[in-house]
C-alpha cells in the first residue's frame, strides 16, 4: 500500500492541516511566525477621537480586525461610514456588530475587491487602512490617485521560538526526502523558514503556496511553486492543493 504523501504546513495546526487530514495526507505544522498587537496603541487611540472624519474604514487581515475590535468595544463612539473587509475570516468578526459592511465574496487580493467597486466609490474620500508592520499596503498605493488613505499598524509579526526536537525531526526528514511538499501562507514565513532550514535541502521537495506574492518570494529563495492557490483562505487551498496532487499523480 502506498504511503500518504506528507507534507509540512508552515503554520499552526488548523482547518488547513485539518482537510489534509481527512484526506488521507500526513502533516507536520511549523509555525515558523505569529502575530501580537503592537505594545503601544497610542496612534490608533488618537485615530479614535477622529474617526467620525473617515467615510471608511479597510481591513485586509482578521488580526487587524481583532485589535480594532478590542479597542472599540470600549469606547464610546458610533462609526457611520462603509467598512471595508477582505476575507472571510476578517468578515466573520464583524458579523455581529452594527458596522455598515462592505464585502466581496469573490475577491482574493486587495486589487480584486477594490476593483469590484465604481470607480465613484473612493474618488475623493478619506479612508482608515488598519494594517500589519510587514503589509504590502495595497491599498494606499491602489487609491493614491483617488482618495486619501491613512494607515496604522496594529499589529505586528514576529518569528516564533521553536522546539529543538521539532527542527531536528523535520531536518531528518528533509534528508531523507520524506517531506513530498511544503506549504506557505506568506512571505514572512518563507522568509522565517529558510533562516531556519538549508534551502539548498527543499530543491527536491514540491511547493504549495497562496498567492503570486507569496509565490514571488519563494521564487527569490529559488523555490519554484508547483502550486498556487487563487484563493486567499486556508481551506480553499487545502481542496485545491488536494485537487491538483491527485491531477499529477
Amino acid at each position: 500500500m502506498k504511503k500518504p504523501p506528507l507534507v509540512l504546513v508552515v503554520r499552526e495546526f488548523d482547518k488547513f492541516s485539518s482537510v489534509l487530514i481527512e484526506n488521507g495526507f500526513g502533516t507536520i505544522n511549523f509555525p515558523a511566525i505569529q502575530t501580537v498587537p503592537v505594545e503601544d496603541l497610542t496612534e490608533l487611540e488618537a485615530r479614535f477621537e477622529n474617526l467620525k472624519n473617515y467615510d471608511g474604514l479597510f481591513f485586509t487581515s482578521p488580526q487587524a480586525a481583532e485589535v480594532f475590535l478590542q479597542t472599540y468595544e470600549n469606547k464610546r463612539i458610533d462609526f457611520r461610514g462603509e467598512v471595508y473587509v477582505l476575507g472571510n475570516r476578517t468578515k466573520a468578526l464583524f458579523e455581529n456588530t452594527n458596522f455598515k459592511i462592505a464585502f466581496r465574496a469573490e475577491a482574493n487580493t486587495a486589487e480584486e475587491f477594490i476593483n469590484s467597486f465604481d470607480n465613484g466609490e473612493f474618488t475623493g474620500k478619506n479612508f482608515l487602512f488598519l494594517r500589519g508592520d510587514k503589509s504590502l499596503r495595497a491599498v494606499p498605493e491602489i487609491l493614491k490617485d483617488r482618495a486619501i488613505v491613512d494607515e496604522v499598524a496594529v499589529y505586528r509579526t514576529i518569528e516564533n521560538i521553536i522546539d529543538e526536537t521539532l527542527k531536528d525531526e523535520i531536518n531528518q526528514k528533509l534528508s531523507k526526502n520524506e517531506i513530498a511538499w511544503i506549504c506557505f501562507f506568506s512571505p514572512t514565513g518563507i522568509e522565517s523558514f529558510v533562516k531556519t532550514f538549508d534551502r539548498f535541502s527543499l530543491k527536491k521537495i514540491k511547493i504549495a503556496v497562496i498567492g503570486a506574492t507569496t509565490a514571488k518570494k519563494a521564487a527569490e529563495n529559488n523555490l519554484k511553486s508547483e502550486f498556487i492557490s487563487p484563493k486567499a483562505n486556508a481551506e480553499d487551498f487545502a481542496f485545491g492543493l488536494i485537487g491538483f496532487i491527485k491531477n499529477i499523480e
